[in-house]
């Protein structure tokens, strides 16, 4: 079975994640800010009755805070370690079929644990796409404390 990627751009910067680690894809409403919770935590949503933690994918991968422009935002629905999390990101681009060999690994000096989210790189009309690892794009501090905000929630 081929792999397929769900391309989003963050900053004009196109990334990808395995669609197999992507439950949904949604269009929400603003976040409800959580006080004194971690930077990377956008807020919470009540989606189908479940309230999710939304990690601000800019910040996790350093861009500026992008104040929101409407009442909706785009946030790829994914699960981490039994945490359902919704990662924001500015617009969903489309669902890539690639063929293997365009698919590779992260050259080694890329790696480092600031970047060990990167899983892989897909070679893309003549660039590279950075595919995120779901599973190691929170530390298990961060994990802990987006645990710490559910248990307030639910």
């Amino acid at each position: 079975m081929d792999n397929k990627y769900i391309l989003f751009t963050l900053d004009g910067e196109t990334y990808a994640v395995d669609i197999l680690g992507i439950t949904s894809i949604e269009e929400v409403g603003k976040p409800t800010p959580v006080p004194r919770a971690p930077k990377f935590l956008q807020g919470i949503i009540n989606l189908r009755d479940n309230i999710i933690p939304v990690v601000n994918l800019r910040y996790v991968l350093g861009y500026e805070k992008k104040s929101f422009d409407g009442e909706k935002i785009k946030v790829l629905i994914t699960r981490i370690n039994d945490i359902e999390l919704a990662l924001s990101v500015d617009e969903v681009v489309e669902i890539y079929s690639p063929s293997e060999e365009i698919v590779a690994d992260v050259p080694k000096l890329a790696k480092t644990p600031a970047t060990e989210y990167a899983d892989k790189i897909l070679k893309k009309d003549n660039g590279v796409v950075i595919v995120i690892s779901t599973t190691q794009l929170l530390s298990k501090a961060e994990q802990d404390e987006v645990d710490a905000v559910l248990e307030k929630y639910n």
